[in-house]
């Protein structure tokens, strides 16, 4: 009975409760692999740095292919196949954390969550092509649940064991894998529902694929100013006299703001920012108001306002962009639509570190930040042109503007 007061299909709260167990199982690993790889393995930064970004290219190739397979197969194989490849990566440097383990399995582990992840966003358009933006966005808030707790915790478990750590990912990544097995169904477009000429449609020919293309650059260079927040900003803080601690709260006060802000979030997102292209513009000035803080090197309090201003922004488009994709999509496309942003995701997490670095190398801090609020700017001018494509292409149509213009 409370399910159906929800009005939230089953498998849409089986996925939900299972990104979060990820996530939180996740999230005691990411902010720690570098630390590995140096303090325990004996590798340089350089090496760790060059696998990360290993690893990022061939997610960036998992992006679009599990895109692809998942519209073929159902986004619901294609996850599992994901779900288990994470078991098995992780798990493997749980048992073996040797650097000959460490790297074929981190490699691996990259490529099993662009193989989840993917499909994950379409698996939650399919059981709920209803619900809009709401499936996703609670998706995310889970996830960053998650995230809080992991982060919070992980740290304590490291310095008990970090083969723990992988361990218990492995066993998170498991969990979820059941409740994907037991709780929800493959879901994918009927064949005879799909008109014959989008089956055989070349994916660029699409009339929509201009839409998705202007979508994802401005995902692309918002997440080119985003990841400086992992890469740079640690550094950043620890030269100007702040613990690693003083960073870590930053990203636990991040998780906090996401769950408890929602209500907030909502209440702008009615008021003014109904549709998606609006909703892009607002997180683009929130982000680059937060980047504009880190500028002038103030106290720390000012990175916790400049924390709680960027978490606004994060809140307002990362959920958002996937969502808007889902509704563009055609029917048989959803996954490759999926995939295609997922891969500007990690174009621009691949592309961000590398200018990053450069700039902190030539330039200090303050130019990394002066980046950051260029591809703010870059990402605003993809979101104006967002707006008119995605118009236009309602009109051409002649159907009516959804949420998504």
């Amino acid at each position: 009975m409370k399910l159906k007061r929800l009005d939230i299909p089953r498998p849409v709260l089986v996925l939900i409760i299972g990104g979060f167990i990820q996530s939180t199982g996740n999230s005691l690993m990411w902010p720690l692999n570098s630390l590995f790889m140096h303090n325990v393995l004996g590798r340089t930064l350089t090496e760790a740095g060059t696998l990360l970004a290993l690893q990022s290219t061939v997610s960036l190739l998992g992006q679009f292919l599990s895109g692809f397979l998942a519209d073929r197969f159902g986004p619901k194989r294609v996850m599992i196949i994901g779900l288990i490849g994470a078991i098995l990566s992780v798990g493997t440097i749980g048992i073996f954390p040797e650097w000959r383990v460490y790297v074929p399995g981190f490699i691996l582990f990259g490529l099993a969550q662009a193989f989840i992840f993917v499909p994950l966003n379409a698996l939650i358009h399919a059981v709920w092509p209803e619900g809009g933006r709401r499936g996703f966005n609670l998706l995310y808030v889970a996830s960053n649940a998650g995230v809080a707790i992991g982060t919070a915790i992980g740290g304590m478990i490291a310095q008990v064991s970090f083969s723990l750590i992988f361990s218990l990912n492995a066993v998170a990544f498991f969990i979820y894998l059941l409740l994907v097995l037991i709780g929800v169904s493959n879901r994918k477009a009927p064949v005879h529902l799909i008109p014959p000429k989008q089956l055989t449609e070349k994916l660029t020919k699409d009339s929509r694929f201009k839409v998705l293309l202007a979508l994802g650059g401005g995902l692309f260079f918002a997440w080119g100013a985003y990841i400086q927040l992992v890469t740079i900003l640690p550094v950043v803080m620890n030269q100007l006299g702040f613990s690693l601690f003083a960073y870590s709260v930053l990203w636990t006060l991040n998780g906090v703001f996401i769950v408890t802000l929602q209500p907030l979030i909502n209440w702008v997102i009615k008021a003014w920012a109904q549709s998606f292209k609006r909703q892009f513009y607002l997180a683009s000035l929130f982000l680059t108001i937060g980047y504009v803080i880190f500028l002038f090197k103030l106290p720390y309090v000012s990175y916790i306002v400049a924390m709680l201003i960027l978490t606004l922004g994060e809140m307002l488009i990362m959920p958002a962009v996937p969502a808007a994709a889902a509704q563009l999509a055609p029917p048989g496309k959803t996954g490759a639509y999926q995939g295609i942003i997922g891969g500007f995701t990690s174009g621009g997490r691949m592309i961000g570190p590398l200018l990053g670095g450069m700039m902190y190398d030539y330039g200090g801090g303050s130019s990394v930040w002066l980046l950051a609020i260029t591809f703010m700017g870059a990402s605003m001018v993809m979101f104006f042109i967002y707006g008119r494509v995605v118009q236009r292409f309602y009109l051409d149509q002649q159907t009516e503007p959804s949420e998504l213009a």
